[in-house]
């Protein structure tokens, strides 16, 4: 089975990284296992370098995943791509999660954003970037998530 696309916002990152419990951790292991190929931009992991003291992680967990390739950071779209974005999200601050996964050409965007990415207009205008939180991609493969 091909391995899946997968871009991820800094939301699920720090979920991921924070906790061994959820379905963040799970995609985080499944692109550890070469399952899926995860996506983030220079952007998205600036972010995630941010907010590590929030979920008590030592930024030498973050600087693993990358030197481990579990996650592929690539280049942050340009300005110009990422303002096509803006007004698909309440956060204009947003757009360049959209832009990046769009960039990378992956089949999903992973977020745990409901207020700004996880939104009808965002899923419509994606298409065909399937646009889930990890319970709905866990739940889209069928793949149970053990609590």
């Amino acid at each position: 089975m091909k391995s899946l696309n997968v871009f991820l916002d800094a939301s699920v990152i720090l979920s991921g990284l924070g906790s061994v419990a959820g379905g963040s951790h799970k995609i985080l292991e499944a692109g550890e296992s070469k399952k899926f190929n995860l996506f983030a931009t220079k952007l998205v992991i600036g972010e995630v370098e941010r907010h590590l003291s929030k979920v008590k992680v030592p930024s030498s967990e973050l600087q693993r995943i990358i030197e481990k390739e579990i996650i592929q950071v690539v280049e942050t779209p340009p300005l110009e791509f990422i303002l096509k974005f803006t007004s698909l999200t309440l956060d204009p601050n947003d757009a360049h999660v959209l832009a990046g996964a769009v960039m990378s050409g992956s089949d999903f965007l992973i977020s745990l954003d409901k207020k700004h990415i996880l939104t009808r207009k965002v899923k419509r205008f994606l298409g065909p970037t399937k646009v889930f939180s990890p319970k709905q991609l866990w739940k889209y493969l069928g793949r149970p998530r053990k609590k």
